[in-house]
């Protein structure tokens, strides 16, 4: 039987929780990916799965390089696996700011 082998992502390496990057966002900032955030909600298929168009994503990618990740490039949306890290992530961090006591 194979054992499996976790892989760390990309932000577990950089060190920086969600809470550190949640504290960090601007309160202008804060009301705009919370706007986005509550629109890509819609937009899980029946498994939970992202499914979220290019045009909307791409209104989130500059929030996500100036707060977490400088490098990510406009063409995050190439493989679709980089986009939904990236909405994941910010994801975490709105749900942070719906319940601040953790």
């Amino acid at each position: 039987m194979p054992i499996p082998i976790y892989k760390k992502s990309i932000f577990e390496k950089m060190g920086i929780t969600h809470q550190d990057i949640a504290k960090k966002i601007k309160p202008k900032d804060r009301v705009e990916i919370s706007i986005l955030m509550e629109r890509f909600i819609k937009h899980k298929d029946a498994r939970g799965n992202w499914q979220i168009p290019r045009k909307e994503g791409m209104e989130l990618l500059p929030y996500f390089q100036s707060y977490v990740d400088s490098g990510a490039r406009s063409n995050i949306f190439g493989c679709g696996g980089c986009a939904a890290k990236m909405v994941n992530y910010m994801h975490e961090v709105y749900k942070i700011w719906q319940n601040p006591t953790k």
